[in-house]
């Protein structure tokens, strides 16, 4: 009885092994990764797994998961699933020249109005992709101006980490 015991434990540990993807054995380095790789990640398909390829060779190397917010297709659900299966290397450089615009930053010393700018224009402001820049939209439409750049906070998916980071580029007047 105990060495079936042992069997079925062994054999419930291989089933579990091979059920989970090979991404959440090793993070998968977006920086880095093939398509084929990125399509181990939850929810990254052929088309997404193209995108991230085609945003990180006309932008540069992603420094960290908010970076990926602003590859056109990827959500916060799907920033959610993949989260804990990605990492990030290399060396994170300048974008390559002649790529520089407003929706990548928000200019040289300038600040982005959260209560005018546009959705492409809020994508402009560090961490800032096109789902949460929709969804400043969406909360400013819905419930008026900001009375502040903290107030940003209360945006389903904007946390602490992402309105500090705004703190040089953020106005609301």
């Amino acid at each position: 009885m105990a060495r079936l015991l042992h069997s079925l434990g062994l054999l419930f540990a291989l089933i579990f092994a091979f059920s989970v993807s090979p991404a959440a054995w090793a993070g998968v380095d977006v920086n880095s990764a093939s398509q084929t790789e990125l399509e181990t990640l939850p929810g990254i398909g052929p088309s997404k797994a193209n995108a991230i390829i085609e945003y990180r060779s006309t932008n540069g190397p992603f420094k960290n998961l908010d970076d990926l917010d602003r590859v056109p297709g990827i959500g916060p659900a799907t920033l959610t699933n993949i989260g804990p299966l990605v990492t990030f290397s290399g060396e994170v450089s300048a974008a390559p020249s002649g790529t520089s615009s407003s929706s990548s930053r928000a200019g040289s010393g300038g600040h982005i109005n959260v209560n005018t700018a546009s959705q492409a224009q809020l994508e402009g402001l560090p961490g800032i992709g096109p789902s949460k820049a929709a969804a400043i939209v969406a909360y400013r439409d819905e419930r008026g101006p900001f009375a502040s750049c903290e107030d940003l906070s209360q945006v389903n998916g904007i946390g602490p980490a992402t309105v500090a980071n705004l703190s040089g580029s953020c106005t609301t007047q």
